[in-house]
């Protein structure tokens, strides 16, 4: 595994179990990885888990929430750094989310496909932040449809299919293929666009990626 997972503490034993959980839940799943398993990859015995963590729901909730809270913020500041135009924003939302997906895989995964497995009370605790980064997405769509900029009929379930198919990039993403991260959310902001019927393409200046080659922005 390459990913180090979320690091919620500068205490070495702490960030240990919080990685071995990450790469236990990864690859065996929450329901296929017992405490034992966890304290095992870390190098750590089970009481210093406990020490720690009252249970293994404990930590997946400090993974998930460490995620998604990170994800707000990078979604949020790449929108603000987007400025006011609803097409620059939705393009900004969905290259971020793809960018920050693909930078720590094993942790999407986790966040993504272990939610079933919160209890009611932590699921509680967590939809309302999962709803937060929604409504990130919602907002631009919802301006840019105002504004007459987007002309999909559905502007909410475009929005939320836009934010799946940028967080489920990072499920066959790997490093090495033959698109980078920066290109493939390049691609993925422009069929966020696509998907909302956009009249244009964003007023922002867009980076070189492929090689160096400067891309220039698609017109709609």
């Amino acid at each position: 595994m390459t990913s180090t997972g979320p690091r919620t503490s500068s205490r070495p034993g702490k960030s240990a179990i919080i990685a071995a959980a990450l790469q236990c839940f990864h690859e065996r799943g929450y329901e296929g990885s017992s405490i034992r398993d966890v304290a095992q990859v870390a190098g750590v015995t089970g009481a210093a888990v406990y020490h720690y963590y009252d249970s293994k729901q404990d930590l997946l909730m400090e993974i998930m929430e460490d995620f998604l809270a990170k994800s707000i913020t990078a979604t949020k500041n790449a929108v603000a750094r987007a400025g006011s135009d609803p097409v620059a924003r939705l393009f900004a939302a969905a290259q971020s989310h793809v960018l920050w997906n693909t930078s720590d895989i094993a942790a999407s995964f986790v966040v993504n496909s272990e939610i079933r497995s919160l209890s009611p009370e932590n699921r509680a605790k967590h939809i309302p932040k999962r709803d937060e980064l929604q409504r990130i997405f919602d907002s631009a769509v919802e301006d840019g449809c105002r504004e007459g900029l987007f002309e999909t009929p559905w502007p909410l379930e475009a929005s939320r299919a836009v934010t799946v198919m940028c967080t489920f990039v990072a499920r066959w993403y790997r490093p090495g293929g033959p698109l980078s991260a920066e290109e493939i959310s390049w691609r993925y902001g422009h069929m966020a666009l696509s998907l909302v019927r956009a009249v244009r393409g964003p007023h922002m200046e867009l980076p070189a990626y492929d090689g160096g080659m400067t891309i220039e922005p698609t017109s709609f």
